[in-house]
């Protein structure tokens, strides 16, 4: 592993001018309110959100190409891709292997006795006087009522009455929830015994049932819009948004890696959630540790809840201290200490740079499950810890926008000029939510991670974001008018950006090295203690 690999240093970013990371970070937000609030450059798997209209139209565009491919009509072509999951290029491969085995699959082939039974019923109905009857409820009809009143199904010459075909459509969409497979209502001879037709009524048919005079149109805008939730349902590469209400899906390209950090995705409301298990967004943690984080979150809530203080004493003078924003940076008004909310331990408020991610074993052999707890409240406390900044600096955009609105007003300054405001907000954001579940990813060490190198990472995140917060959160907002001080908070948003980036890098690269088989048992799956001193000497003198 390169120095290069596993460097946090972002102080790069302060030669840069201040219009010009500025420009940068305003490229990686959406202007309107509301917006997702998700950093661009840590999403980079390729994913289309939809909405209900683009769903139907990616679904009149699909079987437009298998009907130019197979020039069979488009009701067909909707059951290939319902049997193939809407997967095209499998379809293509099947289709031309062998096109019958894939019609009878899908329900769509004309047996060699249909033209037999049709030509005895639905094609010369309407020449015929003969009676014919309904083989489901016994009725009978002649000539022109025939004609009229009963429907035969090409591919298999099963003739019905009208009623009794709309009875058996009811039945399979509002009691079975069933659209793309509905199958004929007859019965068929397989192996020697007597079965439901293996037919599946295509949506013209169902069309025709269901708008003309005698049928439920409702009922037929409801199978529509089943038609549409299946689209989505049985395609794998496709998943509705998580959020309740929420009518949206999103759509992931063939290169996106489900096994990689980069799992989020964002519909076009901007909820933004993990396309593998549909949990919130939880990079870079994996979905299986995720599951087993919030199964052990619930099973020890009432412990962790008693051992967890809404308030905690000052270190020194011991005045119960409540913290009400996002900074960790505590001071005292009783006795002037300055300390750390997490560990309680001494801040260099004016350096800012101050560790304590990382979690300190204790030699205590004889009680392991104790030291168990112990480890698990460290992550679990910090995990919290950053749910609970998140959380209070979402309610912080508000007093931002405000803040901006101040600048504008008594600084003169533009709109433009004050975004800075609101990127670095919006970064901050970010940042608790990255660092809220590298704890999870600490918890749960997996082989790949390079712990020291991991924590040390981690920390200087830590530290950029602490003072980021800080920045955000002083009331002389007027302060922010001065170019200088612009730049200085630009610059801050920059470093947080940097070492997020990097973090992200040096993570992808040992998860990637470890699956393709580079980091194996005994081998370069853990750098050499005297790699990783260089690593972090590199990166020390090259900050001074």
């Amino acid at each position: 592993m390169s120095d290069e690999d596993v460097s946090m240093d972002g102080d790069d970013c302060s030669n840069q001018s201040g219009s010009a990371c500025c420009s940068e970070d305003l490229d990686r937000f959406e202007e309107e309110d509301g917006d997702v609030l998700v950093s661009s450059h840590l999403l980079k798997d390729p994913f289309t959100a939809l909405t209900a209209d683009s769903i139907a139209k990616e679904q009149r565009k699909n079987i437009e190409a298998v009907m130019d491919l197979t020039e069979l009509p488009p009701q067909t072509s909707r059951q290939l891709l319902q049997q193939m999951r809407w997967n095209y290029e499998k379809l293509a491969e099947l289709y031309f292997e062998d096109p019958e085995a894939l019609l009878s699959k899908a329900g769509a082939v004309v047996r060699e006795n249909a033209v037999r039974e049709l030509s005895g019923s639905a094609v010369c109905l309407a020449n015929s006087q003969e009676e014919r009857m309904c083989s489901l409820c016994c009725d009978t009809f002649e000539g022109c009522e025939a004609n009229a009143s009963m429907t035969a199904l090409e591919a298999c010459g099963h003739l019905f009455c009208n009623d009794c075909w709309r009875r058996h459509l009811k039945i399979q969409i509002e009691d079975e929830g069933q659209a793309a497979k509905i199958h004929c209502a007859g019965m068929e001879e397989v192996k020697g015994r007597m079965g439901r037709c293996s037919i599946v009524v295509d949506e013209r048919v169902v069309e025709k049932l269901l708008r003309q005079e005698g049928g439920d149109p409702d009922l037929f805008k409801k199978y529509q819009k089943m038609l549409i939730d299946e689209y989505v349902n049985s395609n794998p590469a496709v998943k509705w948004c998580t959020a309740t209400d929420c009518t949206d899906a999103v759509r992931v390209e063939d290169d996106f890696d489900f096994n990689g950090f980069r799992t989020g995705v964002v519909c076009t409301e901007g909820h933004e959630w993990c396309f593998v298990c549909q949990d919130e967004w939880h990079a870079p943690a994996e979905c299986a540790d995720v599951k087993n984080w919030r199964k052990k979150f619930r099973d020890d809530s009432e412990t962790c809840n008693w051992l967890q203080a809404n308030t905690k004493d000052c270190p020194k003078c011991k005045v119960a201290i409540n913290k009400d924003g996002g900074c960790n940076h505590i001071h005292c008004k009783q006795c002037d200490a300055h300390f750390c909310w997490v560990c309680l331990g001494d801040f260099a408020h004016t350096t800012y740079q101050h560790t304590c991610n990382k979690f300190v074993e204790i030699d205590d052999k004889a009680n392991a499950s104790r030291q168990a707890l112990v480890r698990y409240m460290h992550h679990y406390e910090r995990f919290m810890n950053h749910v609970k900044s998140r959380e209070l600096e979402s309610m912080l955009e508000k007093s931002t926008m405000e803040k901006m609105e101040t600048m504008q007003e008594q600084g003169n300054k533009t709109y433009m000029d004050v975004q800075f405001m609101r990127s670095a907000t919006r970064q901050l954001i970010e940042a608790r939510r990255i660092l809220q579940w590298t704890y999870v990813v600490g918890f749960y060490d997996p082989a790949w991670l390079i712990r020291n190198i991991f924590e040390m990472n981690q920390s200087e995140l830590e530290n950029a974001t602490e003072k980021l917060s800080n920045m955000l959160e002083s009331e002389d907002v007027i302060r922010w008018c001065k170019e200088a001080d612009q730049i200085e908070m630009i610059n801050q948003t920059n470093q947080v950006k940097t070492r997020l980036e990097h973090l992200f890098s040096a993570l992808e690269q040992w998860k990637t090295l470890d699956r393709d088989g580079d980091m194996a048992e005994g081998g370069a799956s853990k750098p050499s203690t005297k790699s990783e001193e260089q690593a972090a000497g590199g990166k020390a003198e090259g900050k001074e």
